[in-house]
């Protein structure tokens, strides 16, 4: 199997960023590559970029502290694109086979340093709930990353709760 080259690089993603609200995108990724006629390969390809530029939170956080830092290092990546991220997000609402390219890369990426099924569900759970924050906040993150520990907080609380019936 031959090994497909890089399409996607900082340069060409800044400038299709500049134009992801516009009509023309899909014509502007062709450019790129005729291969992105299908916008599922350039999603793909998208997030096989995010997935070789994104930082590993480090092994000697705790639980909590990997989740938020997993989270936060991945949507503070996407805010140089994120005119291209809001634009595979409305596409994946109309086309959720989208939807299952963007998931199969955050699955991979929390697979990297969370170990259990349940770490792994509750971080992509509180990804969804922190991308759609992120959608509406600044490049500060301010109330993305108040939402994440809120949602860590809520889930201590609803743990707390749990183990009081044992």
């Amino acid at each position: 199997m031959r090994k497909k080259k890089q399409n996607l690089n900082k340069t060409n993603l800044k400038k299709l960023n500049t134009i992801a609200h516009l009509k023309t995108f899909h014509t502007k990724i062709k450019s790129i590559s005729s291969e992105y006629q299908n916008l599922n390969v350039f999603i793909k390809d998208f997030e096989n970029f995010i997935s070789t530029e994104l930082k590993i939170p480090p092994k000697d956080l705790s639980l909590q502290d990997k989740i938020f830092e997993g989270i936060i290092n991945r949507l503070d990546f996407l805010n140089d694109y994120k005119n291209i991220t809001l634009r595979i997000y409305l596409e994946s609402q109309k086309k959720p086979k989208y939807f299952l390219s963007i998931s199969k890369n955050i699955n991979s990426y929390f697979n990297l340093f969370l170990n259990s099924q349940v770490e792994k569900i509750t971080s992509k759970i509180i990804y969804l709930y922190a991308f759609n924050v992120w959608i509406e906040d600044n490049n500060s993150m301010d109330k993305t990353m108040a939402s994440i520990g809120n949602a860590l907080d809520n889930l201590n609380k609803l743990k707390s709760f749990l183990s009081k019936d044992d």
